[in-house]
């Protein structure tokens, strides 16, 4: 089961499958992978919800 995590752990683990940040819009942290669809992180004091890295934990 997913706990929330800090950004800088998701950062990593989006970087692990290829991800790149490529822009900050307020809280929302936008991630792209060259084929694959855009992923948008909103966070918030420093963290991600569990929803968030359950969902990053699925990529292939």
């Amino acid at each position: 089961m997913a706990s929330e995590k800090r950004f800088k752990v998701v950062q990593m683990m989006l970087g692990a499958k290829g991800y790149e940040l490529v822009r900050i819009k307020g809280s929302h942290h936008i991630f792209e992978k060259d084929g694959s669809p855009i992923i948008i992180i909103p966070v918030h004091n420093g963290k991600v919800k569990p929803f968030y890295v359950r969902q990053i934990e699925k990529i292939e």
